[in-house]
């Protein structure tokens, strides 16, 4: 029987400690500048690569409008604070403009969007007026009338340039 150094064991120990550690560390995918990501129903869902594929519109320091293609599919969230739109946290219950929506295909029965039962929260974390930046979080849950399902928005994030 071979008889194994303390060294030895001190290496083993080692490399199988490495392995734990290394195997529980996931690294955080780096974000661009200016970004738009979300799941939809525990998929990712990022906008096409494309010039016009994010919007994000602030309209008379009151109405903030979002919204992210992929092919046929569209994200949106539109919010109306009549005082001024700025570092808060927003309801998407459908009342007074504050909802979000979801559209997956060409058809007019397959959008979602949020109401008084089918909820969720806009996150705004930052407003930069002199370099027209807007960035924050958001989530919600959105039903379909037509065919009495729902979607669920999650861990909703975007940093983006605004227009006015």
């Amino acid at each position: 029987m071979k008889i194994i150094k303390k060294s030895q064991r001190l290496a083993i120990l080692f490399l199988v400690a490495s392995c734990f550690v290394f195997a529980k560390c996931k690294k955080e995918e780096a974000l661009p500048e200016y970004y738009f990501r979300c799941k939809v129903n525990g998929v990712d869902y990022r906008p096409n690569g494309c010039a016009n594929c994010t919007q994000c519109d602030l309209l008379g320091d009151t109405t903030l409008i979002l919204a992210a293609n992929r092919d046929f599919e569209n994200l949106g969230i539109g919010i109306k604070d009549n005082s001024s739109i700025k570092a808060m946290q927003f309801p998407l219950n459908g009342i007074l403009s504050n909802r979000g929506s979801y559209k997956n295909g060409t058809l007019t029965n397959d959008r979602y969007f949020t109401d008084s039962t089918h909820t969720g929260f806009l996150n705004i974390a930052l407003v930069d007026k002199s370099r027209k930046v807007i960035e924050g979080t958001f989530y919600f849950k959105a039903y379909n009338a037509f065919r009495g399902d729902s979607i669920s928005v999650t861990e909703g994030k975007f940093r983006l340039k605004y227009s006015f």
